[in-house]
């Protein structure tokens, strides 16, 4: 538990990433159902915060993988 904890400390980007992800992706999915428009700014923004999860996530797992010559 406290190996993953001292992984997300050092890594910023993961946070912000799931809020922006949660936040702006809430809010684009929730204005899609009320009001039927998609908000281009909030999948902008939700599709960063993605981003920003997955890439910290791929560096982790590119350095366990021993590497195949």
């Amino acid at each position: 538990m406290e190996a993953k904890m001292s992984w997300c400390i050092k890594n910023p980007s993961f946070y912000l990433g799931a809020v922006l992800f949660l936040t702006f992706g809430s809010q684009c999915v929730m204005g899609y159902i009320k009001e039927h428009q998609f908000y281009v700014l909030e999948s902008i923004l939700s599709i960063i915060g993605v981003f920003m999860i997955v890439l910290p996530l791929k560096k982790k797992l590119a350095r366990r993988l021993p590497k195949s010559t």
